[in-house]
């Protein structure tokens, strides 16, 4: 009930239906804010997932360094950092985390990154197969 899926395929699906709901192409996605627990079994599923679907070319982090794992508000709260993430031009690195799995093939942000977002994806996957990816873009 709360192992992944090994190669993603609900949270891949999550990804591609809003990429289609918001009709953009992958490449508008300016960062992602990644479910991010820090298990083996979440990360190394999410990092397949999303590098299935863009490649290394997006900067992603996971935020619960920095709030903790809130369980059923994580997606709230991971939500609202992306707003602010729009807001601001700001990108969070994942806290605490100095070297990234060489396995990963996504581009895992260690440190904070300040730039211009235009769209950005909060992906909320839970136990018992909950998977959420909700675009936000910034207002024109």
């Amino acid at each position: 009930m709360s192992t992944p899926h090994p190669h993603g395929a609900g949270a891949v699906l999550a990804m591609q239906r809003a990429l289609q709901s918001a009709r953009l192409p992958v490449d508008a996605i300016d960062y992602i804010n990644l479910h991010g627990t820090g298990t083996r079994a979440n990360d190394a599923m999410e990092d397949k997932a999303v590098s299935t679907l863009f490649g290394a070319h997006v900067p992603c982090s996971s935020t619960k360094g920095w709030t903790g794992h809130t369980l059923g508000a994580c997606g709230v709260l991971e939500a609202m950092i992306c707003a602010l993430s729009l807001e601001h031009g700001f990108m969070p690195g994942c806290l605490g985390v100095d070297d990234v799995d060489p396995a990963f093939h996504t581009d895992v942000l260690t440190g904070n990154v300040t730039r211009p977002v235009r769209h950005v994806m909060s992906n909320a996957f839970g136990f018992g197969g909950a998977n959420c990816s909700l675009i936000f873009g910034k207002a024109a």
